[in-house]
């Protein structure tokens, strides 16, 4: 494990090995301590053979930091879902799906996720999972966590044989007490999606089975995008108090901060990056267009911000002491990659003084 995780933390994603428009520096200077990151795309796109040659994610990035990496499975099974075809479908035994760039079918298994991810060295790795929306039939719910039990003990004895470890070893380390030790976290993905009492069966099969890390599987989110409060309070519940519970997908800052209330530890999202690169704003409360619960919205490209001479907002970071609204929307406006950084960095600046906050509250 390189570092500790002080949580609730957020970690930004970096989708193909990059928070897109910054570099690592940057997110550092933004008060980002952990990232993830997508082991599909780098699979497909460098190879875990050329990263495990390189030395691993952390040398190859040079972020002496933690790293989360998912499964894949995310991404393969929206595809699968969104395009099914002969070359595109799901078994018990794993994926299989066509890679629209090359055109070549490959195989994505519990087994093969687990040795990707090894290869890739990372602090935190996922066990593959089929993920459903909320609304998905029972069938096919009832077939997914039953698949989803199934390969999570497929995916703990692959990282139990990759690390060298028994079962009694595994057991005995605590990710929340870094004075056992450190090795790589296993972590499992709670699916069931909208039906309480499949997940619940789903969180106790993976309790039972042992992971350092429980995943809400599947964007807990109404059909109109609205966060599911009541069942995301419910599946917290569920899990084991004294591991960790991450909250995959999630979000702005008031499900944040809402979650992380719950007793929820990890999240990540893209929207601040991505929405970063529209000229969408995070600011404290009241700094802004539009005022949420616990944070304002700043639209930097309206024609009002034209002659502000203000500055972004009231947070502080050496990057943007000098930048005004009206520098900043010039530069978004022409597609400037410098203005896409900034408004970058003001979004990551904003969503680690939040959690900062939040773990203050803490302690």
């Amino acid at each position: 494990m390189h570092g500790e995780i002080n949580t609730p933390a957020f970690l930004p994603d970096a989708t193909y090995g990059s928070i897109n428009s910054i570099s690592f520096a940057d997110a550092t200077s933004a008060g980002v301590d952990e990232i993830v990151t997508t082991t599909l795309h780098l699979e497909l796109g460098l190879g875990s053979d050329y990263i495990q040659k390189f030395g691993g994610l952390h040398k190859f990035f040079n972020w002496n930091r933690p790293i989360l990496t998912d499964s894949g499975g995310f991404q393969v099974f929206s595809l699968i879902h969104r395009r099914s075809s002969k070359h595109n479908y799901l078994t018990n035994h794993g994926a299989y799906f066509k890679d629209h760039k090359t055109g070549t079918v490959h195989e994505l298994t519990p087994e093969s996720s687990q040795i990707i991810q090894h290869k890739l060295d990372s602090d935190i790795r996922t066990v593959l999972d089929e993920p459903l929306a909320l609304d998905a039939s029972h069938e096919a719910n009832s077939t997914s966590v039953a698949r989803t039990s199934a390969w999570a003990k497929r995916s703990k004895m692959q990282f139990l044989e990759l690390e060298k470890l028994d079962s009694n070893k595994f057991a005995e380390f605590n990710a929340l007490d870094p004075q056992l030790g450190s090795r790589p976290l296993l972590t499992g993905v709670v699916q069931g999606a909208g039906d309480k009492k499949l997940r619940m069966q789903s969180a106790y099969e993976l309790a039972e089975i042992g992971f350092d890390s429980y995943n809400f599987g599947g964007l807990p989110l109404r059909p109109d995008g609205s966060l599911d409060l009541e069942l995301s309070e419910y599946l917290v519940g569920l899990l084991p108090k004294n591991k960790l519970r991450y909250a995959m997908g999630i979000g702005t800052p008031d499900d944040i901060f809402a979650l992380a209330h719950m007793g929820w530890d990890l999240f990540d999202c893209v929207l601040p990056t991505r929405n970063a690169r529209h000229g969408y704003l995070y600011v404290p409360l009241g700094e802004g267009d539009v005022d949420y619960k616990h944070y304002s919205v700043l639209h930097i490209k309206a024609e009002r911000y034209k002659f502000s001479n203000e500055p972004i907002s009231s947070l502080k970071h050496p990057s943007l002491e000098n930048v005004s609204r009206a520098y900043l929307r010039h530069l978004l406006r022409i597609k400037e990659p410098a203005g896409m950084r900034l408004a970058t960095i003001n979004n990551l600046n904003f969503y680690s003084k939040l959690l900062a906050d939040l773990r203050a509250e803490n302690n």
